[in-house]
This record gives structure tokens, C-alpha cells and sequence, in this order.
């Protein structure tokens, strides 16, 4: 299994894996040119598109959805039923509807040559969806645009090779920067995004033996600073007694792409 996160941010979202012998992607919010563009630079290209998964509706994360569908007509558009009724009708155009395959939260599919579980998460859209996907013993799990997750939904996270996880915010550079007072309420609700600390607190409690790749996504540009994230997963890590270093941990960004995650050739006694 392989990973590069295109772009992750509030612009533009959209993450390209590689499981056996299938090519897909986690959202679409960049144009067809850009993920072209961005992939080339990792020698990497979309010949083959077996899938696209979205996470929900929002204009970050398809607006490249279109585009991208009349290029490869063979694909999948795996989504929830929420988010399916409420795609943006720009965003779509005249996509053949037999391309939309709906899923359901907690159901596992495997229609590709690997398993798939959606989960719910929690923000202001139409059943938003996280996923981990499974290869054999491996799996890499993506979460982003979430206010808040659920203990009791915990399990179903728990030790992965390789964590895909929103970072969004500095409760405080949030709180004193000058957006409005009801889009801070909104970024700092239950349904909204994810603090640095929300984050590595969430994550202290998914990672386990297996865990190799820790992967901070969805930072603001505004209100978040890559050191802050990084910064905060380290303190509070050592501040619960565990060894930060046992883990790549990186910080994904806007405007290009990530290094390749290559899960399968790591161990735990490389770090």
C-alpha cells in the first residue's frame, strides 16, 4: 500500500493510494491538471483510475470531481447516500449516475482487490464519511474534517500501519485571528474541525504496535503553523509517556505534494 497526499488544506483536498494493483483517490478538489501535474512529479499517473472516495459534499473536496469523471468513465465514485444527494450539481455535470457506487457507515465492501471500511465523522455536511482501507494485515485510515470522535467508535480505528489525521487549527491563533466570530464558533464546534490538540489527544488513543506513519492533514493556513502541529503532537505525547520517534510523523500541505508513504517496507526497528 502507497500514499501521497496531492494536497490537503482548506483550498484543495485530494490524496492518491495504491493497494495491489489498484489506483484511487480520497477526494477531488484540485483540478485535473493539477493532479496530473502533481502526480508526474512523483512519477506517478492516474492510467487505470479504479476509484475516486469521497469524503463529503464541500467544494474543497470535489471540485475537480467533474473533470475528473469524464476522464476516466471507468471509475467508481464511492460516497455516502447524504453526500451523494447533496453534490453540488457544478461539481458533477453530467456524470453517469451508474459511476455513483453509495455506501453505508460500517459496512465493509470489497469490490476492488481490497476491503474498504466508511466511517461516520462528525462535521457540518450530508453524512460525511472517513475510511480505512485494508490490504491483507495492513491498513491506512483517513479522518479529516471532523470536530470530534466518538470513544465508543474507537475500535474500529485502532492500530493502523499509517494514520491520515486532520490537524486544523491553534485553539489560539484561531480564536485572535480576524474571521468572524460565527465561522470560529463553527471551526470550533463538534461539527467542526479538529484542533492540534484535539488531534494528538485522538490519536494517542488509535495508534498502536503496527503504527508507522502519522501524517498531520488539513492544516489552516491562517490559523495553524506546520511547527504548532508537529509541536503539539510531540509535547503531548511525551507528556502520556510515549515515544514520539516511534513514528514518521509529517505534516501535509497545500500547494504540493507529500512524500511517498510506502507502508508495507516499513518496520518498527527502522526508527
Amino acid at each position: 500500500m502507497k500514499a501521497i497526499i496531492l494536497a490537503s488544506g482548506s483550498t484543495a483536498n485530494a490524496t492518491y493510494l495504491e493497494i495491489g494493483n489498484s489506483k484511487i483517490l480520497i477526494d477531488c478538489g484540485l483540478s485535473y491538471r493539477q493532479l496530473v501535474y502533481r502526480l508526474a512529479e512523483k512519477e506517478k499517473d492516474l492510467t487505470g483510475l479504479k476509484a475516486i472516495f469521497i469524503t463529503h459534499e464541500h467544494a474543497d473536496h470535489v471540485a475537480g470531481l467533474r473533470v475528473l469523471a469524464n476522464k476516466h468513465k471507468d471509475m467508481k465514485i464511492v460516497l455516502s447516500e447524504g453526500t451523494y444527494q447533496a453534490l453540488d450539481k457544478r461539481y458533477t455535470g453530467d456524470i453517469n449516475n451508474e459511476m455513483f457506487m453509495v455506501v453505508k457507515s460500517d459496512v465493509m465492501i470489497n469490490v476492488f482487490d481490497f476491503k474498504v471500511l466508511p466511517f461516520s465523522t462528525y462535521h457540518d455536511a450530508s453524512e460525511p464519511f472517513g475510511y480505512r482501507f485494508l490490504e491483507n494485515e495492513k491498513s491506512l485510515v483517513y479522518i479529516t474534517d471532523t470536530g470530534y470522535f466518538p470513544i465508543k467508535q474507537y475500535d474500529k480505528l485502532r492500530d493502523a500501519e499509517a494514520y491520515i489525521i486532520e490537524s486544523n487549527h491553534h485553539v489560539e491563533m484561531l480564536l485572535e485571528s480576524s474571521r468572524p466570530w460565527q465561522l470560529k464558533r463553527r471551526i470550533l464546534d463538534d461539527q467542526g474541525h479538529l484542533s492540534n490538540e484535539d488531534s494528538a489527544n485522538l490519536l494517542l488513543n488509535l495508534a498502536g504496535e503496527k503504527t508507522k506513519y502519522i501524517v498531520l492533514a488539513h492544516l489552516s493556513r491562517e490559523c495553524n503553523l506546520e511547527a504548532l502541529a508537529l509541536g503539539t503532537y510531540k509535547k503531548i505525547f511525551l507528556e502520556q509517556g510515549v515515544d514520539i520517534s516511534l513514528y514518521k510523523l509529517l505534516a501535509a500541505r497545500q500547494n504540493e505534494p507529500s512524500e511517498e508513504i510506502i507502508i508495507e517496507w516499513f518496520l518498527h526497528s527502522f526508527f
